[in-house]
């Protein structure tokens, strides 16, 4: 009978250990469960509270109506850019243009040169008999070189842009030479070429109009085979480059000033637009 009574207490003392057993282990498990859920919760917060703040940095950005009102100062300092440069070139600009609307209308070389005799003022014609508007402006330059002021030099320059340009710069060039070329001989080869059209290209055709203008044939000849005349129609062919001359007539005031129709606006504006040139140069001297 005892013997049993001591079964019995083992059998409840065993249910009993296993029964804390089962409960602490019970309570082991509800807690372990309880903390990873928690960091999930606490993953997913942070995702919720990363969710928030990157919705709060969206709105700045989203005031990416700020990164569209960018363009609003750009438009703005692009405008100021535009409005800036705008006034600087009208101003450089005012200035030459006051002074073309002065003078009638020039060009200012981009590098001077030098002139024959530096106590006067130069002026150069470049001009070519077969030009039509050259021939035009001859009698409104005569006329202008006639009443001419002592202080001024007056000199005329055949250009020679081609062959037959420098055929008839050496006719010019054999003319001065022999000391006729202010005895109707340059208003004559214009007249001839212009009006009576002949060529007077050969060195025959040429000795025909000089003798013509009371020249010995054998002087012709001569002027016109001398190196004297050969140098300067070479010279002749490189003179409008160092001018920047493209055309002609054109005039050069003291190395400095290029006077064209197409600047000026006109043969007689050419003429006033020169004067005022002049004018100016002479003050400079003073």
């Amino acid at each position: 009978m005892r013997k049993n009574f001591i079964q019995i207490g083992l059998i409840i003392l065993t249910l009993a250990v296993l029964a804390g057993a089962s409960i602490f282990f019970y309570q082991k498990m509800q807690e372990r469960p309880g903390s990873e859920t928690a960091a999930p919760e606490q993953a997913t917060a942070a995702p919720t509270s990363a969710e928030k703040q990157p919705a709060a940095e969206a709105s700045p950005p989203a005031p990416a109506t700020p990164a569209a009102q960018a363009p609003q100062p750009t438009a703005e300092t692009a405008a100021p850019a535009q409005v800036e440069p705008a006034a600087p070139a009208a101003e450089p600009a005012a200035g030459p243009a006051a002074e073309e609307e002065l003078a009638g209308g020039y060009e200012t070389l981009d590098a001077p040169q030098p002139t024959q005799d530096p106590d006067k003022i130069e002026v150069i014609e470049f001009f070519w008999y077969g030009c039509p508007h050259c021939y035009d402006f001859e009698p409104i330059l005569e006329s202008w070189v006639k009443k001419l002021p002592a202080n001024v030099d007056f000199i005329r320059q055949p250009a020679a842009f081609s062959d037959l340009w420098a055929k008839h710069a050496k006719a010019f060039y054999v003319a001065q030479a022999l000391g006729v070329l202010d005895d109707k001989v340059h208003a004559d080869f214009f007249d001839t070429l212009q009006n009576k059209r002949q060529k007077l290209e050969t060195e025959e055709e040429l000795a025909a109009f000089f003798t013509a203008h009371g020249v010995k044939e054998a002087d012709f000849h001569e002027a016109y085979n001398s190196f004297l005349v050969d140098t300067k129609v070479r010279q002749a062919a490189a003179m409008p480059a160092r001018y920047g001359v493209t055309g002609v007539p054109v005039l050069i005031v003291n190395g400095k000033y290029k006077v064209d129709g197409r600047s000026a606006g006109s043969h007689e504006k050419m003429i006033e637009v020169t004067n005022q040139l002049i004018k100016k140069e002479a003050a400079a001297k003073k």
